[in-house]
């Protein structure tokens, strides 16, 4: 029997993150705007199933990690998901603006925020300190939303 029984997830997630940003750079601006589209619902997915873990009052360990890993390789593998040429443009379903673009300097910012964001969190649900997790999965949450407010068109519905 393992030691880590939940790392098999963690790398299953991961390998799907590394898989997926490799088949990006071959795909057409609308490939990868719908690729940059799942990824980010399934970032969105993992942080809606810690956040349930957190607020049931009796998280289970395993899932926080898991959780909290899957936002790491999201985290890490993000600025791949915006190849020039899929925006608008490309799909005019992206909800990606143009500034993430014509600001490459300003999106790298938040990403190296999220990411840093990410591994603080990842790094203290991994160890199992459950007082620390709330915290630090706040600031990925600060993080998303700072970018989220300069990069992404809001929806019109």
């Amino acid at each position: 029997m393992s030691r880590f029984p939940a790392l098999g997830p963690v790398l299953a997630a991961g390998a799907i993150l590394v898989a997926a940003s490799a088949v990006a750079a071959g795909m057409t601006g609308a490939e990868a705007a719908k690729a940059r589209s799942d990824h980010m619902k399934a970032m969105g997915g993992a942080a809606k199933a810690l956040r349930e873990q957190l607020q049931s009052g009796h998280a289970d360990p395993g899932v926080v990690k898991v959780q909290a890993a899957k936002i790491l390789a999201g985290a890490k593998d993000l600025p791949t998901w915006f190849p020039v040429g899929s925006g608008k443009s490309a799909e005019p379903k992206s909800h990606a603006l143009d500034v993430v673009w014509t600001d490459a300097a300003g999106f790298d910012g938040k990403a190296k925020a999220l990411l840093a964001a990410a591994q603080k969190l990842d790094a203290v649900a991994q160890s199992g300190d459950a007082a620390a997790v709330l915290p630090a999965f706040k600031d990925v949450g600060a993080s998303c939303k700072g970018c989220h407010e300069k990069f992404e068109e809001k929806d019109k519905t």
